[in-house]
């Protein structure tokens, strides 16, 4: 379960994940990656063991990637391993073949209703890309998913679209029908709430450096930065990314990795 979110500042986007879970697990250092389809080269964070399992990236063309679990009203979706891992390989395969943020969110999108010709995603997600809209750079933009598998009378894949400012969620549907509601799982909208606020006030990278390390309701797992006595109970925050990518210029990657940026500060991901 995370808070993901994204800054525009002149000359730059600025493109965050705070990665929280329950298990202890085991996080990857960063890697660079060879592209393909026009795609020189990306960084995956992974975690799991192998390639391992990418949970935010982006690259050599400024694609950024960070997804969210989504929480629902509908309770049980059953999913295999062989589909999760295809999910994951369909969030690689966005950073990996495309060289702009709208490519990025289309092929995600394409994932989730079809997955190759098996069939639709068989549970939610939510997901976003930065980034820009054209290959020339000048146009630039995030692409907020959220997904539903049907049959519903919606579209499946819904969207946000911003061009300036900033945007932020946590793990509730924004704009899908079938958001959890706020008594069942308040945490998400505690640090929704937070992040939102933060960044209302300080739409900059220090203003994401300060959402990530907020603990304005304690070190509890309703905070931003998630700790808890229960470890193995509660969710904890493991792991950060926080991309920066300048028009033209090469995207860079400040990030931690098990543990919580309090205790274990963001670093430089040098190549």
């Amino acid at each position: 379960m995370c808070t993901i979110g994204v800054v525009f500042e002149p000359g730059a986007i600025h493109t965050f994940k705070q990665c929280d879970l329950i298990p202890t697990t085991s996080f990857n250092e960063p890697a660079v990656r060879m592209g393909t389809n026009g795609v020189q080269s990306y960084i995956a964070l992974t975690r799991g063991s192998g390639q391992g399992r990418i949970w935010a990236g982006v690259n050599s063309s400024g694609v950024a990637f960070v997804a969210a679990d989504a929480y629902t009203t509908s309770a049980n979706y059953y999913v295999t391993d062989a589909q999760t891992d295809a999910l994951f390989e369909a969030y690689e395969r966005s950073i990996a073949a495309c060289t702009t943020a709208s490519d990025a969110a289309d092929h995600l999108s394409a994932f989730y209703t079809s997955m190759g010709g098996a069939g639709a995603f068989p549970a939610p997600d939510i997901a976003m890309f930065t980034g820009f809209a054209d290959t020339a750079q000048s146009v630039p933009v995030s692409i907020f998913l959220e997904y539903m598998p049907g049959p519903n009378a919606h579209e499946p894949v819904r969207r946000i679209v911003r061009t300036d400012g900033h945007f932020a969620s946590t793990n509730a549907f924004r704009i899908q029908p079938e958001a959890i509601a706020y008594a069942a799982n308040h945490s998400t909208y505690l640090r929704l709430q937070r992040a939102e606020t933060i960044l209302q006030q300080d739409p900059t990278r220090n203003g994401i450096l300060t959402v990530l390390g907020d603990q304005y309701y304690g070190p509890t797992e309703l905070s931003i930065c998630r700790e808890t006595a229960w470890p193995g109970e509660e969710f904890r925050t493991q792991a950060t990314a926080l991309f920066s990518v300048p028009a033209g210029g090469a995207p860079a990657l400040d990030y931690q990795i098990n543990g919580n940026p309090r205790t274990n500060p963001l670093k430089p991901f040098k190549t």
